[in-house]
């Protein structure tokens, strides 16, 4: 028995998505590349991916393409307000401002869009239900946010520990 509201064809994206956001960070962990790297493309990923979230309920334009542009858009700005939040906050002195930082943000913002924007395509306009993905972009948000949180706490206690 299928959830109200939910077509069969519907899934095939919501599992490429899981497949694709989990997948990405267990190849670069096996990767000796930067790890600073992943991180500020899961933090753009799961900045869109917050913004999404909220944004799912609130807009309805009449036309799921048009909506569906204008949720994954707001995601996109939210990684690179996100982003440039943190390179300002670099540049103030918390650390070493890059460029390269914050295209990678936006890079991890795009990549999270296009999949909110396939995602939210395919859902189904104005049924009871529909809203659920919103809580799907939302729990993805939560969980790619918890390496970069956890970074961020370990330079935080790290940096605290050599001021003492």
């Amino acid at each position: 028995m299928k959830p109200k509201g939910v077509k069969p064809s519907s899934t095939i994206p919501i599992v490429s998505l899981i497949v694709l956001l989990f997948s990405a960070p267990l190849l670069w962990a096996n990767e000796p590349a930067d790890t600073s790297s992943a991180l500020h493309v899961l933090a753009g990923v799961s900045g869109a991916l917050l913004v999404s979230a909220v944004a799912y309920p609130l807009v309805d334009l009449g036309s799921d393409r048009s909506s569906a542009v204008v949720v994954a858009g707001l995601g996109v700005g939210g990684a690179f307000i996100l982003g440039l939040s943190k390179e300002l906050l670099d540049l103030s002195g918390w650390g070493q401002p890059q460029w390269s930082d914050l295209l990678l943000t936006l890079g991890g913002g795009l990549l999270a869009g296009s999949l909110v924007y396939a995602v939210t395509c395919l859902q189904p306009g104005g049924e009871e239900g529909s809203r659920g993905i919103s809580v799907v972009y939302g729990a993805f948000a939560l969980i790619l946010s918890l390496p970069v949180g956890e970074d961020l706490y370990r330079r935080t206690i790290l940096s605290l520990r050599s001021r003492s």
